[in-house]
């Protein structure tokens, strides 16, 4: 998968963590809808886990869960494991190195895939074999919490989404936002049905996809 595009600013510090405004922001509301989802005494693995900060909280929120980070690049898999040890938490692996939109990763079976902020970030195709991915590694009835910022039948949610799309893909052309019927299509082919679609703030989504 081609190196995703930063959508925040991390701050790095001396012992490897690195920590994003971002991840503060949005933790609070992404913890109050998840807890619905959370597997108690099984497996949850997070796609691309950037800083480590939701990791560590997922885990310390909901600590009968076994939590499995990954990420694909490097110093983010260095920051995870920093936030792990600083944290403390004993309920969650060490990160692994996952690049999610090549064909026949294996991290499951599991029965919840948490995503956050990732989508809009890289081109359709790798979205495409994410979606397929993640299917592929999920128990049936297993939930898949996706969270991020999405356009509906080619619509922008607002002003400030229009211009964050624009700037993506002046970096990169094949990134930018997805539809959120596109991903709901992907998932219906790769067995995986919708659950919610769950209003979050700052315009964002959570939709949550159920392996049949």
């Amino acid at each position: 998968m081609t190196e995703e595009i930063p959508h925040s600013v991390a701050e790095a510090r001396a012992d490897g963590r690195l920590s994003a405004p971002s991840a503060a922001r949005n933790l609070a509301p992404i913890l109050k809808e998840l807890a619905r989802f959370v597997p108690s005494g099984d497996v949850a693995f997070e796609i691309a886990s950037g800083t480590g900060e939701h990791a560590v909280a997922f885990a310390k929120a909901f600590p009968d869960t076994i939590w499995q980070p990954t990420d694909i690049d490097s110093n983010r898999l260095i920051s995870i494991d920093a936030w792990r040890a600083e944290e403390g938490v004993l309920n969650m692996r060490m990160a692994q190195a996952l690049d999610a939109a090549q064909p026949d990763w294996q991290i499951g079976p599991a029965s919840l895939a948490v995503t956050v902020n990732l989508m809009h970030l890289i081109p359709a195709p790798n979205a495409q074999a994410v979606v397929q991915g993640v299917a592929r590694n999920l128990s049936p009835g297993g939930h898949w919490f996706l969270y991020g910022p999405f356009r509906s039948r080619g619509a922008f949610r607002s002003g400030s989404d229009q211009n964050f799309h624009a700037s993506l893909i002046k970096n990169d052309p094949a990134a930018g936002y997805k539809d959120i019927e596109d991903i709901e299509r992907w998932a219906a082919q790769a067995g995986m049905e919708r659950v919610d679609l769950i209003e979050m703030p700052a315009n964002n989504l959570a939709l949550v996809l159920r392996k049949r």
